[in-house]
């Protein structure tokens, strides 16, 4: 038996057809037959973004918007409080439900169904955690405005600009000028590192940024914040 990958367009739309071209001890199909049986078997049971759709809960639009924005298909069950692993057995239960069926008729043996499945979910394996080349505008370094910082430390502190910058000329650190204002430093880092992460979340719904770039420049926002606050 071979496993035959079909794209159409993007990692999202492959279609998984496992060409049987098998022989049972029992039992022998023609080759036109077998193809028939898996031409059925590929209309009855879509694509795998048929499937990941049913799995993820989430609409065609919303994966294919993900994918298009560098993430992988194991990236967005995770996003969306799955796991890579229950969307890969997802995938191949239509596969294995034909098998089966196909065993039980006596057109393939139990072992054969094994060896199937085993190279089949390899491949699928392989297909969820595919990472999508990025767009040119994915690969760009991730920014925010110097007014996406200053306004939550305002907000947080609760001072206006000139009294801030006023506290800051005496010489305090932010830190300092935290607990002047009854706050504290940690308080004031997670105020800067979560608003900023409200857009960021923005942008990656709008397909803008991918996950992966979320992530990483938070963790560093917040050691610099940190840095800043502290120093």
């Amino acid at each position: 038996m071979k496993l035959k990958l079909i794209a159409a367009g993007s990692v999202a739309a492959l279609v998984l057809v496992p060409v049987a071209a098998a022989k049972s001890h029992h039992h022998h199909q023609s080759v036109p037959q077998l193809k028939a049986h898996v031409r059925a078997s590929a209309t009855a049971h879509g694509s795998v973004v048929a499937a990941a759709v049913a799995y993820l809960q989430l609409d065609k639009a919303t994966i294919l918007a993900d994918l298009k924005a560098g993430q992988s298909l194991a990236q967005i069950a995770a996003a969306h409080g799955k796991t890579a692993d229950g969307l890969v057995s997802a995938l191949l239960a239509p596969a294995k439900l034909r098998l089966d069926a196909a065993v039980a008729a006596g057109r393939l043996t139990s072992d054969q169904e094994t060896a199937f499945l085993a190279r089949l979910t390899t491949a699928v394996t392989a297909i969820v955690n595919h990472v999508p080349a990025q767009h040119a505008a994915n690969t760009r370094p991730v920014r925010v405005p110097t007014g996406a910082i200053l306004k939550p430390v305002l907000a947080y502190l609760q001072l206006d600009l000139r009294s801030l910058f006023t506290q800051l000329r005496s010489g305090k650190t932010l830190a300092a000028v935290a607990v002047a204002q009854g706050k504290t430093a940690a308080g004031l880092v997670d105020a800067v590192v979560s608003s900023v992460k409200a857009q960021l979340d923005a942008r990656v719904a709008a397909g803008k940024l991918t996950a992966a770039q979320e992530t990483s420049f938070l963790a560093t926002l917040q050691t610099n914040v940190a840095k800043l606050v502290n120093g």
